[in-house]
């Protein structure tokens, strides 16, 4: 079941520090959002919602009615009353329905992501990136480590479940078992968030984990092989902080891959298809910088696919120094298999 968590709060700086802060916990979570009660319970009927975190005050449905619908209606969905207020009275209230909790918004603040965890059984180990999963799976093996994955990349997310170290079950939105994880050990750039609540989970997978990533790095050499035969421009993956302006403003971005015609940016920034951009590129090897404009054809939940719009040699000369750089990318930023070095950190 996806762990669907609704913010509802009529104070839109309060409602979007409270959505942030919780997307900012990884990938476990779907936070959605909601600036009055009846907003929230459309929401309510349209998806299955686990934990509703709400204001007191809230328009067209009172706070209290808020709280005492979605009790009545939605007995198994946990409701976090977030206040300012601590009068023994109003707590008193609050505990009357059994699936709501108060927290005080001056106070408590700092613990409702472990609150949030808490209510959904959710061991929550952090966010890594950087790494080559392969990599991160040999790490969790030689720890004998029990724990679920969730495994993000651009626009796709799958997950695995390990057992002791050894990798038992997989999912994708596609294929489960050997399928899956052959498939998600193949994505490039990836998320990986950590959950160490145990779970049931039934065995799907009993191939050693080696064999598995053998065969997942043969079957990107078929890819890889395809791919460059139907693509204009090879494509090289690398990880550079630059900037982009759209519509008189700049915003921060990652370039997570590039090719002589274009690239993919990760970006929060909602940004349609069709639009154009310009990117501030530099090089130390060329010890020069210069402007790119380019038009979005593609987006998706974590960044957009750009088409380069090249006006002078110069333009193609950075692009090409920043292939070139890539190229020397370490080990751990290739697809290929490399015995796991140390442990990465977790945000």
């Amino acid at each position: 079941m996806m762990n669907n968590v609704l913010v509802v709060d009529n104070d839109q700086a309060m409602l979007r520090s409270l959505t942030s802060l919780l997307q900012s916990q990884g990938g476990f979570l779907n936070v959605l959002s909601a600036t009055h009660g009846s907003q929230a319970l459309t929401i309510m009927r349209k998806m299955p919602v686990r934990i509703v975190i709400t204001a007191i005050r809230v328009p067209e449905v009172d706070g209290f009615e808020l709280v005492a619908r979605l009790a009545r209606e939605y007995p198994a969905t946990k409701v976090i009353v977030m206040t300012n207020e601590s009068k023994p009275l109003l707590r008193a209230r609050i505990k009357q329905f059994p699936s709501a909790v108060y927290l005080d918004q001056t106070h408590d603040l700092s613990m409702l992501t472990k609150r949030v965890f808490t209510e959904l059984q959710i061991d929550y180990g952090g966010q890594v990136r950087g790494i080559n999963l392969s990599s991160f799976l040999q790490m969790m093996a030689l720890e004998t480590r029990s724990c679920t994955l969730k495994v993000s990349s651009k626009d796709q997310f799958g997950f695995l479940w390990l057992e002791q170290g050894e990798l038992i079950a997989a999912r994708n939105a596609e294929k489960s078992g050997k399928d899956a994880a052959l498939q998600i050990l193949a994505w490039k750039n990836v998320f990986i968030d950590i959950d160490y609540a145990p779970r049931q989970i039934k065995r799907e997978i009993s191939i050693p984990l080696m064999m598995l990533i053998l065969e997942s790095g043969q079957l990107d050499d078929e890819m890889r092989s395809e791919s460059t035969n139907h693509r204009q421009h090879e494509r090289y993956e690398l990880l550079v902080a630059l900037d982009f302006d759209i519509e008189q403003m700049t915003r921060h971005c990652y370039l997570r891959d590039i090719s002589l015609g274009g690239a993919y940016i990760e970006t929060d920034h909602d940004i349609g298809i069709g639009e154009s951009i310009t990117l501030s590129l530099s090089s130390p090897v060329l010890r020069s910088n210069c402007s790119v404009d380019a038009t979005v054809v593609r987006k998706d939940s974590r960044g957009i696919g750009i088409l380069f719009k090249l006006s002078g040699p110069h333009q193609g000369k950075m692009i090409q120094a920043m292939i070139d750089g890539s190229l020397a990318l370490p080990p751990s930023h290739s697809n290929r298999v490399e015995p796991y070095q140390g442990a990465p950190a977790a945000s």
